[in-house]
């Protein structure tokens, strides 16, 4: 039997994660899968084994994952993340910054320390293309902290899925931040965004971005509309990999690499 931890259940990349377990190690797999948010009694996260409801920074939580195989997994998949976006990243402050990693960065290594697992898997972005520079905040620094993590030597394996736009709640966060920031384009700091906005509704403007960023994410990585379908696929890519570092997915496209990507390289 191999044991598996999916923090952030409920979400995109967690989904993705589950369902790619199973597919790969089928009844095999104990999956301990938690989320957390407002607690509905009885939820059981489809295609987990069982289901952890707690807030990952609460000691209580960590001690009930502690309890299943005596805290040890062989893989954890640490698919939740929180945090200021819809300005640039360069705007996001130390104190946007700090809030941010207390739950999209921080607990990764806490994880990493406290229990016994051989691979940890984190997730990412291609935070690093025009659009997103302009945009994601200081999920951007937390993005860039994961990816310094998993080119680290620690206690356990690192590895990363870095993932091209796909609708999740930072994507909706942004689009709705830019919609209220919109109504007054001038508000707008970065020109290319100002661009989307000027003398459009605002529900215009945020198509027109969102279409600017899959043409942005084409030209640069050979494709784009990453999809629920897409993500699986790579989950996928990783149990096939031997020690992978970064497996990328761009819409259909699937690819290895092994450098993380830099701030200081585009800002």
């Amino acid at each position: 039997m191999k044991y598996f931890l999916v923090i952030g259940g409920t979400g995109v990349m967690g989904t993705a994660a589950i369902r790619a377990i199973r597919t790969h190690y089928g009844k095999e797999a104990f999956i301990l899968a938690n989320w957390y948010g407002k607690e509905e009694p009885g939820f059981k996260i489809e295609g987990a084994d069982e289901t952890l409801f707690g807030d990952i920074t609460d000691p209580a939580c960590l001690k009930a994952i502690k309890a299943v195989n005596s805290g040890a997994f062989d893989a954890l998949f640490y698919a939740t993340a929180l945090g200021d976006v819809g300005i640039p990243i360069k705007d996001a402050t130390e104190e946007q910054i700090a809030k941010s990693n207390r739950l999209s960065f921080d607990p990764i290594p806490m994880l990493e320390d406290s229990l016994n697992v051989d691979l940890i898997v984190a997730y990412s972005t291609f935070y690093v293309i025009r659009h997103q520079l302009a945009t994601y905040g200081a999920m951007g620094y937390s993005k860039e902290a994961i990816e310094r993590w998993t080119v680290h030597p620690g206690k356990s394996s690192h590895a990363c899925i870095r993932a091209g736009l796909f609708e999740s709640p930072s994507s909706r966060g942004i689009k709705l931040l830019l919609r209220k920031v919109a109504k007054h384009p001038e508000n707008l700091k970065d020109p290319l965004l100002r661009t989307y906005f000027e003398n459009v509704p605002s529900s215009e403007g945020i198509n027109r971005f969102e279409e600017g960023i899959f043409a942005e994410e084409k030209e640069t990585y050979g494709d784009a509309r990453t999809t629920q379908e897409d993500l699986y696929e790579a989950h996928l890519e990783l149990f096939r990999s031997e020690n992978p570092l970064f497996v990328n997915v761009c819409g259909k496209r699937i690819w290895h690499t092994d450098q993380p990507l830099l701030l200081k390289d585009y800002l």
